[in-house]
């Protein structure tokens, strides 16, 4: 019976921790991001699964943050994975920071990982930066434009070739910047140009290297090597052009001022004309009232207003006569 009741207890605590192992396996196999456990594993990158596990609770993507830890492995660098995450938590590349590294390496080039780490959280691509190192980099300007003094636009294509600095390019200006200033410099060389035949590219990039335009600048610049020049306006022409159509609406506006004006006069005669036909009028309706009047006070006798009426009639019959006389005669 004694052996039976210790059966049942080894039975038991089998069970119950059987039951913890397998409990303690399904949650493994849940919460640990198995795929990458294994890669790493197999890649002789090994990776402590409470790490993974804390990366896929913080939602952080663990496949750029192995895939770098992988290379650096194979690579023989000297580099933590914790390093490598904090690349990746500040918001940088570990992928390109572990490659610039390896980069470096077999090129012989000193590149600390914090160097390599704050370049390229500077926004700038690491990778090219080492590349640079070994072979210069190369980019176009394709659109460079500037006037003449004699008024003829030029548009210039240059090619410029820079190397990096790794001494003090974290906190240091671009290409992009460096871009623009040479840019700005071959525009400045253009509009010296008295005569836009005169435009080579010896004379657009002459002293150039030695005007400090890469100071405090991340790359160092090379050559500006131009290889297009193009006329595309002859602003001179556009000029007059312009003038000679000021001119010619400044006519056509001084013209239409005078018709407007020689209008207006017109108007304003046809004005004064019915305003005299209009006191005509005003005056010859006062004369019957003036006749009545006079008749009534005895100043003026009906005989004389018989004699007045017959003198009108006499008048106007010589005048029609006149008219008629001259008509014939023509």
């Amino acid at each position: 019976m004694k052996s039976q009741l210790l059966l049942s207890s080894g039975v038991i605590a089998g069970i119950v921790l059987g039951s913890i192992a397998l409990v303690i396996l399904v949650l493994f196999f849940c919460l640990v991001p198995l795929k990458a456990y294994f890669t790493a594993l197999f890649s002789g990158a090994y990776v402590n699964s409470f790490k993974l596990m804390a990366l896929r609770f913080r939602k952080i993507n663990i496949v750029p943050i192995l895939n770098a830890y992988i290379l650096a492995k194979k690579s023989k660098l000297k580099v933590k994975f914790s390093e490598i995450e904090g690349i990746e938590l500040a918001g940088g590349s570990a992928f390109n920071v572990v490659t610039a590294l390896v980069k470096a390496n077999t090129s012989g080039i000193n590149l600390r990982f914090e160097n390599a780490k704050a370049i390229d959280l500077s926004s700038h691509n690491i990778v090219e930066v080492v590349e640079s190192l070994t072979l210069p980099k190369q980019f176009d300007i394709t659109s460079i434009k500037g006037v003449t003094k004699d008024n003829y636009e030029l548009e210039v294509k240059a090619k410029i070739s820079v190397k990096a600095r790794l001494e003090g390019f974290v906190g240091s200006l671009g290409e992009d910047t460096l871009e623009t200033k040479v840019t700005k410099y071959i525009v400045a060389k253009i509009s010296s140009l008295n005569n836009h035949k005169n435009a080579t590219p010896y004379n657009l990039t002459e002293n150039i290297l030695k005007s400090g335009l890469d100071i405090n600048n991340g790359y160092q610049l090379l050559s500006v090597d131009v290889y297009s020049i193009n006329v595309t306006r002859d602003v001179g022409a556009e000029i007059a052009a312009n003038d000679m159509e000021r001119v010619r609406a400044q006519a056509q506006i001084e013209a239409d001022r005078q018709k407007n004006y020689v209008a207006m006069q017109v108007e304003q005669s046809k004005l004064k004309t019915q305003e005299m036909r209009s006191q005509v009028l005003e005056a010859e309706a006062e004369v019957p009232k003036a006749i009545a009047e006079a008749i009534r006070d005895g100043r003026f006798s009906v005989m004389d207003y018989y004699k007045l009426m017959n003198l009108q009639a006499d008048t106007a019959m010589r005048r029609a006569m006149t008219s008629n006389d001259d008509s014939n005669r023509g």
